[in-house]
């Protein structure tokens, strides 16, 4: 349990994200996530500059600075938010710990699930579905509890969630109370993680972007969430 321990103890530094490049670099990564490797060899489409594990890295960092800002998210979220990033899940892995390894994890199925079209486009359709069945092989072996592993595992699944809004602009309350049936309070962590995925990722195509619009997304669908979907 030596390389798991390693792991989950790179998760409760202040900087995760220092930790898994300082453990890639050590060639220690790869022995604990061996899919790793493939991630540096996937990824670069036509929204992405960088590969899979690059951007996961980056998501990552985006994650943590971003919990680290002050009063970044609006008053009426933040300690809804705080509280809910801090519940203890086992052995002092919090919920913002575990979804640490959400955000580094999202990608991590694309390799599996990488083709090209006839123009010689990538695509990386479903590579949230395989990237969930990953996620729980790696909790296991990581020795998580069943209920921390379906969380991991939630997250991974449904981290384009928040692209998806944004994309379809669909913001019904029909549609927003089907997804929190779904998620509950983790709406809140996959939100997060679907921020951070599409902020990183937008900040290499267009460094002057403002990514003040995803966040009013982001803010948007928790409002509703807190204070229509958990009131009724």
């Amino acid at each position: 349990m030596k390389l798991q321990n390693i792991l989950k103890n790179s998760l409760c530094s202040e900087s995760t994200y220092d930790k898994l490049v300082d453990l890639d670099k050590n060639s220690i990564l790869i022995d604990i996530i061996p899919q790793i490797e493939d991630m540096k060899k996937v990824g670069e489409c036509k929204y992405h500059v960088v590969n899979a594990y690059e951007h996961s890295l980056n998501a990552l960092k985006e994650l943590e600075e971003t919990i680290n800002k002050d009063s970044f998210f609006s008053s009426h979220l933040s300690e809804k938010i705080e509280s809910y990033l801090n519940v203890v899940l086992e052995d002092g892995i919090t919920k913002f710990q575990l979804l640490k390894l959400g955000v580094f994890l999202h990608d991590i199925g694309k390799p599996a699930s990488k083709t090209i079209d006839d123009t010689g486009r990538a695509h990386f359709r479903g590579h949230e579905i395989v990237g969930e069945e990953i996620a729980i092989n790696l909790g296991e072996s990581l020795g998580f509890n069943v209920n921390t592993i379906k969380l991991l595992a939630k997250y991974v699944r449904y981290h384009m969630i928040l692209l998806g809004l944004y994309k379809k602009n669909d913001m019904s309350k029909d549609n927003l109370f089907e997804i929190f049936k779904t998620l509950d309070d983790d709406i809140i962590g996959v939100l997060l993680l679907g921020y951070c995925d599409i902020v990183s990722t937008r900040k290499l195509l267009n460094p002057n972007e403002d990514s003040g619009v995803i966040k009013s997304y982001m803010e948007y669908v928790l409002t509703n969430y807190l204070y229509r979907y958990k009131r009724q």
